[in-house]
């Protein structure tokens, strides 16, 4: 009977001790703060004003796959002084993850349901975000942040007008954007977007929505831009409309009585500094030169250029227009430069 006694003690024992290990091991699994995947993150420096760079980048959305498991399902991550915080935390797996981040948040879009199969679908352009988009692959488990190199998946427009002649004065109403398309899809890149593989770059397809935009427009008489000698972008602290999806540019031809392609529409009036008196639009400017129900005129720039055929991602198109002429049928000086403003990439 005491031998049965002292068995049963025995059983009680391991059974305790049983319990016992399964909560050793469940303590062992759970993570620790050395298992949290952290996040750093550096943009392009910007070429002009309203470029996202390192020190204004502020928030960005990222997915984490591993395995074909979601792991971080468009998880908000928000600067926090010198870090980036989010929450809930996620914990390094141990297979190995791919990150896709895009900056800024743009998932409360009514045309964004977040990222498909490796893409951002049917994005519409509001003209005055800069996007940006970063991809780190098969990342394992490490102790530092996991840096997020971040590229423009937009192209950057900036129309420069300017007067040098003083015999004129030129005013301007408004500045368009013509046939240009506003929504498309974004797909990431299969590869990282690190600062030693500038030629990894995302594309745009699926390209819809074409339309005419604005840049400039003057609501009163007091908002009209006299152009100066110094080349002036007038979209900035007005629509601020800098930023367009990367298409193909159709050049522009004059068809019966309007215009056929990718081009700069500039309205204007044009006066005799001296005396005030309007010279153009005139009597003798023809119908396809006249804006509908408005004193302006307008005239005509190309996108497109020998070099120029189509408007790439992380690329700034510096179009440079000087309205010196009265007559505005005589040639016009009209050129256009390419700054590539994510080469800089920290």
């Amino acid at each position: 009977m005491k031998t049965k006694i002292m068995i049963l003690g025995v059983i009680g024992i391991a059974a305790t001790s049983g319990v016992m290990m399964s909560c050793s091991d469940k303590e062992n699994d759970m993570p620790v703060d050395g298992n949290v995947i952290s996040f750093s993150a550096v943009a392009p420096n910007g070429s002009r004003a309203a470029s996202t760079t390192t020190a204004t980048l502020k928030e960005f959305i990222v997915y984490g796959f591993t395995e074909g498991a979601t792991l971080m399902d468009g998880v908000k991550v928000t600067r926090d002084g010198g870090s980036w915080t989010y929450s809930p935390e996620a914990y390094w797996p141990v297979n190995p993850i791919n990150f896709y981040a895009f900056s800024p948040d743009i998932t409360n879009s009514p045309d964004i349901k977040g990222m498909e199969g490796g893409n951002i679908p049917d994005y519409l352009n509001p003209g005055n975000i800069d996007l940006l988009y970063s991809v780190k692959t098969n990342v394992t488990q490490q102790a530092a942040p996991v840096l997020l190199n971040f590229r423009h998946a937009l192209s950057k427009i900036s129309v420069m007008l300017s007067s040098t002649n003083q015999r004129i004065t030129v005013k301007v109403g408004h500045i368009l954007l013509n046939n240009i398309y506003l929504q498309g899809t974004f797909n990431f890149p299969t590869s990282s977007t690190l600062a030693s593989t500038p030629d990894v770059v995302g594309s745009w397809t699926m390209l819809k929505k074409l339309s005419n935009n604005l840049l400039f427009y003057a609501a009163s008489t007091d908002d009209v831009a006299t152009l100066t000698h110094v080349p002036t972008d007038y979209t900035e602290n007005n629509l601020n409309y800098s930023f367009v999806i990367p298409q193909p540019l159709v050049e522009t031809q004059l068809a019966g009585s309007d215009y056929t392609g990718t081009f700069i529409q500039v309205d204007c009036e044009i006066f005799d500094t001296a005396t005030g008196v309007k010279l153009w639009p005139n009597s003798k400017t023809p119908d396809y030169m006249l804006v509908p129900e408005s004193a302006y005129g307008r005239i005509v720039y190309p996108t497109t250029s020998d070099n120029i055929k189509e408007w790439k991602p992380g690329h700034a198109y510096i179009y440079n227009i000087e309205i010196n002429n009265p007559d505005v049928l005589d040639k016009i000086e009209f050129d256009v430069t390419v700054d590539d403003f994510s080469i800089d990439e920290m």
